[in-house]
């Protein structure tokens, strides 16, 4: 893991936007636009030098056009994140060193052009060790070149890093990484058969897997792979380390570990972030199933500064615009996503990008401005937002978020399993499930954290790579962990007979580490801690059952439902035919709650209010703090040296009221309030307040 303590962050608040990629914008436009952008409010550009486009002999570097705007940005007062585009792979890695990536089927995955990487050469197989080596002279001659320069901000080590499609890469360097990996995570070939049931003579006779069917195989195989994503960054980061230790290095994922497709997207968003001196993702929103495009944004940053490991992050691709030619975002939209960015703790937005895209398949996509430069509604709002940053930098800078009450685990693991399982395995390996959002554990993942939100809760994730953290929480929640290892258990374990609390949805331990089902759900230790044992389980999209819920009604849970046979646990509500659908268990000074469906599938699936009434109850029996909230109005909350700042969100397309607790500033219209002033929010509107701590 990379030491991040001798690293200096940007000490503003970092406001800046992705310009060029070769090769737009074009070098008669670099001018006026680097002025317009520092006019703006922005101070970062983001350059994105492509390989390809460098080194188009081999050992031949030209760089020009990067030349030029380094003289740009010292002259007009901006400074640049260098953000290398290493898989634009340069003709002569493919013809001379045979860099293609194979597929399951043993084809050649053929460089070709794809969006961001418009020159082509989309992807060498960065296995082949001739690639790494070039890649590292390449890395090293742009930092030796450009280090010194007084503009040169940050190194930014690789756009996005995954492994995509699922089929890469066979290829024989490949082949034999995964060997070496497996080598030694297991040690000998009989612990490896003992594991998993296998009966292979040598860890030379194991194959990449070519379907999903046998599920353990896919599972260690999709490990493998979210390992060597952050094996690259490693390398690059450390490859610039050595020729430039002075600055930090940074990487981002373009869709974080609780939105991304894990199976033909992969990465492991903790074991990347290690690698560097610090992470972020893009705001992948624009695609969003409604309602989740609500909370989404929230989620996304919440997630961020969960795996940063002392809550620094940026956003890095904040989409200003629409994808291609649809209808245009309405600047309160993006205005939205950006203050939630803020209000979750993000200490940088790097917008994509400056100029609406005029090539290849992103044509006329996600630009601030439009293709000509001329500004539009959104930049015009944008400005706005840029000066009101630019005008609290110390305080959106310092300022931090407070830790939750309750937290939601994520693990890549049961993450990974539950892509695979809904494989379609003999075929395409597209989904066999019709979710409205994605497969089931995403779903409920997604739809618990959506349904806090719903209830005006803010909630932190943690991921189970680091499980210890949840000692630090009064209620832990476990959406659909279907894989839990022996040191998890007795994490989960003595959290609870130390006397935390446990909301785990049905289906927990459901499988052994080696993807086997358990005998029993929950498995092992678990079984005691949760005092029942499941029956009955059904998972279809057919599947619709009501859950008699005490003081609510009737609430209907879809797609996911099991029921139970209690041991020590005991009922607290249940399906409409008698069965326990709800149980709680004592277990040392603490309690466990398990759910025979999930609630979050439920919510989305459904969209039966019900369930966010359910969801209080809940946490007020389990002494969680529970405020009403006022409906359509999102609140989250920071805290800086001298004041508390909430950010009051209108959610709807409706004029809203909110009550001011104390007196404070509305810092973007520069109104004093009074307590309990009633505000007046317009649809979507949205509000920042500093209250002082000693009225908080």
């Amino acid at each position: 893991m990379y030491d991040r303590t001798n690293t200096a962050y940007p000490q503003n608040f970092v406001l800046g936007t992705q310009y060029y990629r070769q090769p737009t914008p074009l070098p008669c436009e670099w001018e006026d636009d680097i002025k317009n952008i520092r006019n703006m409010g922005m101070e970062y550009i983001q350059l994105r030098p492509h390989w390809r486009w460098h080194e188009r002999k081999e050992g031949s570097y030209t760089w020009d056009d990067i030349d030029r705007i380094f003289k740009l940005a010292d002259k007009i007062g901006v400074k640049i994140i260098f953000k290398f585009m290493l898989e634009c792979g340069p003709e002569y890695l493919f013809k001379k060193y045979n860099a293609y990536r194979i597929g399951l089927k043993g084809e050649n995955i053929w460089p070709i052009t794809h969006g961001a990487f418009y020159p082509g050469g989309w992807i060498p197989c960065f296995d082949n060790p001739h690639v790494t080596e070039r890649m590292k002279l390449f890395i090293t001659e742009a930092v030796n070149r450009y280090k010194n320069e007084s503009a040169l901000a940050i190194w930014h080590a690789w756009n996005e890093p995954r492994s995509r499609p699922m089929g890469e890469c066979t290829c024989e360097h490949s082949h034999k990484s995964y060997i070496n990996w497996l080598r030694n995570r297991f040690g000998t070939i009989e612990t490896l058969n003992m594991k998993y049931g296998q009966c292979w003579a040598d860890f030379e006779d194991i194959n990449v897997p070519r379907n999903t069917s046998g599920l353990f195989d896919m599972h260690l195989w999709r490990q493998w792979a979210a390992s060597r994503v952050a094996w690259r960054v490693k390398e690059v980061a450390e490859t610039i380390r050595q020729s430039d230790p002075s600055r930090g290095v940074i990487a981002h994922v373009g869709m974080p570990s609780p939105v991304q497709d894990v199976l033909n997207d992969t990465s492991d968003d903790w074991l990347t972030r290690r690698e560097v001196a610090f992470y972020g993702s893009s705001f992948e929103i624009r695609y969003t199933p409604k309602p989740l495009d609500k909370s989404w944004p929230f989620m996304i940053a919440d997630w961020n500064r969960a795996i940063s490991g002392d809550g620094y992050f940026w956003i890095n691709e904040l989409y200003p615009s629409r994808a291609r030619w649809q209808p245009e975002l309405s600047p309160e939209t993006i205005i939205s996503w950006a203050w939630s960015a803020v209000a979750c703790g993000a200490k940088g937005i790097v917008l994509w990008q400056y100029r609406k895209e005029r090539v290849g398949c992103e044509t006329n996509e996600a630009g601030l401005v439009e293709m000509d430069g001329k500004e539009n509604a959104t930049s015009k709002a944008m400005r706005q937002f840029f000066k009101i940053v630019n005008d609290n930098q110390k305080l959106f800078r310092n300022a931090k978020v407070p830790q939750a009450q309750v937290a939601i685990v994520y693990d890549f693991n049961s993450d990974l399993i539950s892509r695979i399982e809904e494989s379609n395995h003999e075929g395409n390996l597209e989904l066999t499930n019709d979710l409205s959002a994605s497969y089931i554990y995403k779903t409920a993942l997604q739809g618990i954290y959506h349904l806090f939100w719903e209830t005006g809760i803010q909630v932190d994730f943690i991921s189970s790579h680091e499980l210890e953290k949840i000692n630090d929480y009064k209620l832990v929640y476990l959406p659909l962990m279907v894989m839990v290892d022996e040191k998890q258990e007795k994490i989960l374990a003595d959290y609870v007979y130390s006397g935390g609390q446990l909301l785990a949805e049905s289906g927990t331990a459901m499988r052994e580490g080696n993807t086997w089902a358990n005998t029993s759900r929950p498995g092992n230790l678990l079984a005691d801690v949760f005092g029942l044992k499941e029956i009955d389980r059904i998972v279809s999209a057919d599947e619709v059952k009501h859950v008699e819920l005490p003081a609510i009604g009737s609430a209907k849970s879809k797609f996911m439902n099991a029921t139970f046979e209690t041991k020590s646990a005991k009922v607290l509500a249940g399906f409409s035919d008698g069965s326990p659908a709800i149980c709680t268990n004592n277990y040392g000074r603490g309690k466990t709650i398990m759910t025979g469906f999930s609630a979050g599938l439920a919510n989305l699936l459904t969209g039966d209010r019900k369930w966010a009434q359910w969801l209080c109850s809940m946490l007020e029996s389990t002494r969680i703090d529970v405020q009403q909230p006022t409906q359509g109005i999102y609140v989250r909350k920071m805290v800086s040296e001298s004041n508390n700042v909430f950010f009051i969100f209108n959610t709807t397309n409706k004029l809203q009221q909110w009550t001011c607790s104390t007196h404070g500033t509305d810092i973007i219209n520069n109104i004093q309030y009074k307590e309990n002033d009633i505000l007046e929010l317009k649809a979507f509107e949205i509000r920042i307040f500093l209250y002082p701590n000693k009225n908080c």
